[in-house]
């Protein structure tokens, strides 16, 4: 019984000791200060001996922390409840600030915090400790969020290939404090490259409102994640031939990580046969069109290795079933509608905007409905190729209502990521 009474008496007090709230719906007044060092500015609601209930600008419904995270809490009035003070004398607490796990370059540099006072301070790269004076370690006092009243260090530390572990130390009176071992993978940037192809204006039949945005878009996307890119608009037919031979030269003759071509126009199948249209051909028989127009088949040859220890991955993506074009000034027809499935050589994914035989939308806004949603999946860190093209081919269908089903053709042989997380 006498515990009992102790509990409901602490329980009581600790409730009883908060300010009035403030009024339904006012700005949130109140500040919690976390042991972290982080800070909340929140409307306190309700204060209990082992939780803290508030509402932040953010959020109608309760939100609750637990003491136990709490330093303290300086209501709007200025009174404060004190809950876990925290001990300017210990030895350093130091804690990591936002930092990469992946890295494709040997130099980073990191964000840590040293809390309370501290000297010696070290960064220890996979066992080997720098001091504080290298000329490459930046020590200031800390204002960002996180880091309140402690100091920020910045490392810029070389990494070796493969997995490094990195941690930081400082010493005081007190002791010597280590912040949590992070781990950064460093692979060495590989070389990636990519021809994008995007025709609009075709000279003879119907110009495409968004292929020209789509590849713009798709350019600037790639080159983001370190692709050279060889970029085509409105290409003619000699453009487009001189474009993939160069393409085609490159793959050949450089150690690549990924070879990409991307293409979005008007795009035919003959026989089986599948041809990308250059703008300035105006075939008028299927005969005259397999001659003047690109075999996707061709540039497929191209980018398909001699050499079987080759690593590379080769990605063909072809946004291009639209319409045909001409079918209408042809007396007889023996081309399908859209474009033909394509065998993927090993190492290899073919992806299409619509199923072999079916026809793509060229979409009323900037892009294509399909270029729109890969943009997108290509923004996403730490997806796997075979997850970009799941995704898109989700989001297509769910936009098209199932008019449009997107699909690949896959004999990848090894896992690539094109946007690794940092």
């Amino acid at each position: 019984m006498k515990h009992l009474f102790t509990f409901l008496t602490l329980a009581c007090t600790a409730f009883i000791s908060k300010p009035a709230l403030a009024m339904e719906g006012s700005a949130p007044t109140d500040t919690i200060y976390l042991k972290s060092r982080e800070k909340k500015v929140v409307e306190i609601r309700e204060v209990y001996p082992d939780v803290v209930k508030y509402r932040s600008a953010s959020s109608k419904s309760l939100n609750s922390l637990p003491i136990a995270d709490i330093t303290e809490i300086v209501y709007q009035n200025g009174s404060r409840d004190v809950f876990n003070a925290l001990d300017p004398g210990g030895k350093p607490e130091i804690k990591w600030l936002a930092n990469p796990a992946h890295s494709d370059k040997p130099d980073v540099r990191l964000n840590g915090c040293v809390l309370n006072a501290a000297e010696n301070i070290r960064v220890e790269v996979n066992g080997t400790a720098n001091p504080v004076v290298t000329r490459s370690f930046k020590v200031a006092a800390a204002r960002e969020e996180g880091c309140v009243g402690g100091t920020l260090v910045t490392p810029q530390i070389v990494l070796n290939e493969g997995k490094n572990t990195v941690r930081l130390l400082a010493d005081n009176s007190s002791g010597t404090g280590y912040s949590e071992t992070w781990s950064i993978v460093y692979e060495k940037a590989k070389k990636r490259i990519a021809l994008v192809v995007g025709n609009s204006g075709y000279q003879a039949g119907s110009r495409l409102q968004n292929p020209e945005n789509d590849a713009r878009a798709i350019t600037q996307k790639l080159t983001g994640l370190g692709f050279d890119v060889i970029e085509r608009i409105d290409a003619s037919q000699g453009e487009l031939r001189a474009a993939v031979a160069q393409f085609g030269s490159s793959v050949q003759n450089q150690d690549l990580e990924v070879a990409l071509f991307y293409y979005a126009g008007h795009g035919m199948q003959i026989a089986g046969r599948n041809y990308l249209l250059p703008v300035d051909i105006s075939p008028q028989t299927e005969t005259e069109l397999k001659v003047l127009a690109i075999s996707a088949d061709d540039i497929l040859d191209q980018m398909a290795s001699a050499d079987e220890s080759s690593q590379r991955t080769n990605i063909m993506i072809l946004d291009a079933c639209r319409d045909n074009p001409l079918s209408r000034s042809w007396t007889r027809s023996s081309g399908g509608k859209g474009l033909a499935g394509m065998s993927a050589p090993p190492g290899t994914l073919i992806t299409f905007s619509t199923k072999p035989g079916y026809t793509a939308l060229d979409g009323e806004g900037k892009n294509s409905p399909y270029t729109s949603e890969l943009l997108k999946a290509l923004d996403v860190p730490g997806l796997r190729l075979e997850d970009i093209f799941r995704t898109v081919r989700i989001r297509v269908m769910e936009l098209t209502n199932r008019q449009q089903i997107p699909m690949e053709n896959s004999l990848l042989t090894r896992e690539v990521i094109l946007h690794h997380a940092h």
